[in-house]
């Protein structure tokens, strides 16, 4: 049985002082030493604040957490001993002015790693990133994306048992991006280093993930596809809708208002060839092409359709047959408004008028 390095019980957190009433509630949670998970959630989901909790930097309001086996919290030597072996890469990293040796060179000094150590660990940080020879290149001229990587590099410089990353690829082009996952997960299965990591984005969760997590409005939530869309909601007082992008309505039943993220289950969306009138006509109709075609072991295909917005689609293999679906080609997906559940957000309460 392997060793585990978090354990999370009835952990309870809110930002002292915060006008906004968010606040993370986990009732049980336990990441495998070795293991990579993934935080997937709309912004404000409390992705960033798990984070902050699993690298010690905030401590839970109630409950318990354990680093290993211990209460990092149990005295102030384990907490530091802990936040040294647990390493947080954010989302906007703080690069300090000089170079970028320097940069890096600043973690292993605070360790007291050894000075002969720190050329070959920095020099084998910066390859890892796709920066190599750039030591003495100021941070200060650096790109977003670059300074990105430079913060991965400090980061894989200590060695740590436990590397947190907070959208690690949002500021890297596509192509870059995949090889930073490739190194991620590579340097999680050579060296055993448990990784968490956030994303919005779905496919790269399914990527990497070992177990993914799903988040929203600071609660674990329990869906494991990729249609989900937030937004605000507004209402006509029979039904709802939001606008993931301007323009582009998902329609819901009910009415709500406020901040919801809405999700429908890929079995419930039903997949036309463009131009086909058997999709009819109402809400909740799309356009666009296939972008990727998986056949399972259950006679079904799982179908990727992208245009305005991105859909994952679970059809019968007759089907797909049937309607001469392809990788490329235009099609319409649609569902019903009663096929969208609601994450977050409480209903309208309408004034009783019956007194």
């Amino acid at each position: 049985m392997r060793e585990t390095a978090y354990a999370l019980e009835r952990i309870r957190f809110a930002y002292s002082g915060s006008p906004a009433p968010f606040q993370l509630e986990l009732d049980l949670l336990r990441i495998s030493a070795g293991d990579m998970l993934a935080l997937v959630g709309p912004n404000g989901a409390g992705k960033t604040t798990l984070l902050l909790l699993l690298a010690l930097l905030a401590r839970p309001s109630q409950g318990r957490l354990e680093f290993f086996g211990e209460d990092p919290w149990a005295g102030d030597e384990k907490a530091v001993r802990a936040r040294r072996e647990a390493v947080l890469v954010t989302h906007h990293p703080y690069l300090f002015k000089g170079t970028i040796f320097d940069n890096i060179a600043f973690g292993l000094k605070v360790r007291r790693i050894p000075e002969a150590e720190w050329p070959p660990r920095i020099k084998e940080a910066l390859s890892l990133v796709e920066l190599p020879g750039l030591e003495r290149k100021p941070a200060s001229g650096l790109s977003a994306g670059q300074a990105q990587r430079v913060a991965l590099a400090r980061a894989l410089a200590l060695r740590p048992r436990v590397l947190l990353l907070d959208e690690p690829t949002a500021n890297i082009e596509a192509g870059l991006a995949l090889r930073i996952e490739a190194i991620v997960h590579e340097i999680c299965r050579k060296a055993e280093t448990t990784v968490v990591f956030s994303t919005h984005n779905f496919s790269q969760a399914s990527r990497l993930g070992d177990e993914i997590l799903y988040l929203s409005d600071g609660r674990r939530v329990p869906f494991s596809h990729e249609n989900c869309f937030s937004g605000t909601a507004e209402t006509d007082g029979r039904q709802s809708w939001i606008e993931p992008r301007p323009g582009i309505r998902i329609i819901f039943e009910g009415a709500r208002t406020g901040h919801v993220t809405c999700v429908i289950n890929p079995e419930k969306i039903r997949l036309f060839a463009a131009g086909d009138p058997a999709a009819g006509d109402g809400p909740n109709i799309f356009a666009g092409r296939v972008t990727r075609l998986e056949m399972t072991e259950a006679d079904l295909a799982l179908v990727r359709v992208s245009g305005g917005l991105t859909f994952r689609v679970t059809v019968p293999l007759m089907e797909i047959e049937a309607q001469g679906v392809s990788l490329s080609r235009p099609v319409l997906v649609r569902f019903g408004p009663e096929a969208v559940e609601i994450i977050g957000s409480e209903p309208e309460l309408r004034e009783n008028t019956h007194d």
